[in-house]
Formats: C-alpha cells, sequence, structure tokens
C-alpha cells in the first residue's frame, strides 16, 4: 500500500509542471536578456537562451533557512557554455521573507556575474563588460573581470578596487588549457578575523589560489564586510 501511495504522489508531482518559484526564476533571465536589447529569446528544456546560441542558463534553490531576523536563500545557477562545458555558481541571498531572500541572491547574480556571462557567451558586443587582455601562463589572453561586489558596510568604507592589480598578478600565474575558464573569489572578514576565503577554477577549490587570494593586504575591520569577484578567461 505505501509502495503504491508513493507511485501515485510522484505521479501527481510530475503533473503539476514548474513550480512559481522555479517560473519566477526563469522570467528573471529573460527579462534581463530583453532589457539588454534581445529580441530573440528563447526558453527550453536547457534553459533560457538566444536564439542561435547554444549556451543555457538555469537556476534553482539550493537551500533555504528561516532564522531570527529573517530568510537565507542559497540559488544554484548553472550556465550550459556551447562548448559543452557548464558553470555552476552558487549565490547566497538574504531578506526579511523567503521571496525577498531569492530576489536578494538574483541581485548578486545580476551585480556580479551576468554581464561577465553575457558578454563572453551570449554578446561579444555588449558595451557594459570590457574584456582587458592579460598573460596567462606565457599567453595572451581575453579576460572578463565582473565588479568586486561587496556586502557590508565595512567593506564600502574602502577601496577593494586598490587589489584589482594583485588579483590580476594571481591569475597571470595560472597554467591553463586553451578554452574558456571561469574564476570565483571569495573573501571575508569580521571583528578583525578572516572568516572565509576561497578561490575556485571552473567550479573546482584552487588551493593554490586560495592562498595567493589569502596573502593579500585586504583592509582590516573590526565591522563584517565580505567581497566577491567573478571572472571569465577566454
Amino acid at each position: 500500500m505505501r509502495s503504491s501511495a508513493i507511485v501515485l504522489l510522484a505521479g501527481i508531482l510530475a503533473g503539476c509542471g514548474p513550480s512559481a518559484t522555479q517560473k519566477k526564476l526563469e522570467q528573471y533571465f529573460v527579462d534581463w536578456l530583453k532589457n539588454h536589447g534581445e529580441k530573440q529569446v528563447v526558453v527550453d528544456s536547457g534553459g533560457v537562451g538566444l536564439a542561435g546560441n547554444a549556451t543555457r542558463l538555469k537556476a534553482s534553490i539550493y537551500g533555504s533557512k528561516r532564522h531570527d531576523g529573517g530568510h537565507s536563500v542559497e540559488t544554484e545557477f548553472r550556465v550550459k557554455l556551447p562548448g559543452g562545458g557548464e558553470i555552476v555558481e552558487f549565490v547566497a541571498g538574504m531578506g526579511d521573507t523567503h521571496e525577498a531572500a531569492i530576489d536578494d541572491s538574483l541581485v548578486n547574480f545580476t551585480l556580479s556575474t551576468y554581464h561577465v556571462v553575457y558578454k563572453c557567451f551570449l554578446n561579444d558586443a555588449d558595451p557594459h563588460q570590457e574584456l582587458k587582455k592579460l598573460t596567462i601562463g606565457g599567453v595572451e589572453r581575453d579576460v572578463a573581470f565582473g565588479d568586486l561586489f561587496v556586502r557590508g558596510g565595512a567593506g564600502e568604507k574602502h577601496n577593494l578596487g586598490e587589489l584589482q592589480p594583485a588579483i590580476e598578478q594571481a591569475i597571470a600565474g595560472l597554467s591553463l588549457g586553451d578554452g574558456p575558464h571561469w574564476i570565483k573569489i571569495v573573501y571575508g572578514q569580521a571583528n578583525g578575523e578572516v572568516i572565509v576565503v576561497a578561490a575556485t577554477l571552473d567550479n573546482g577549490e584552487e588551493n593554490a589560489l586560495t592562498e595567493t587570494v589569502r596573502q593579500m593586504n585586504w583592509p582590516k575591520s573590526e565591522s563584517f564586510y565580505m567581497a566577491k569577484q567573478f571572472i571569465v578567461i577566454k
């Protein structure tokens, strides 16, 4: 009897179609592309993209939590690339409600990652994101550096942009193969102590780069701040 009930429930859920949250996340990609002048936005089984371009964007809620003072969510973003690779990024959001926390994670992705992905894989004519020539492992590559996205008032008091040359130098020392690569750097501090340092390369932990980021001249502060930068190497 129990197994029959499980089968019946699975059938009901399969027939329900996408949840309201899933539709919201899908519409976020659609609206953003249209607001950037794209006329041929497509939605298919692979996700959201542009006609004639194999890149597809998807997002889902990976986790959520209710706590004193509000809600937090972790949204999983996936970008399927034309060459077969896939960018996977987990982005946090916070808010008074579950919906507000989702919206906050979308703002996070928009300000730190979306323009980089758009320029490198969807519209290379986008004027909002620049590509910089950088010699990496002896080879000149085009690199898109996303804005250094900062949370916390302490971070806003300091010019974290001064760390950009050090970040570029660290990336120049990597050994990379042909094709696109992507890097995510996260640094956080609270009460004058480091709370998180992480650098990933192509979705995987990059220990040497993480240690280099740790040793950079991050400003000391008793208050909380967290910085994130997303980078694509073409």
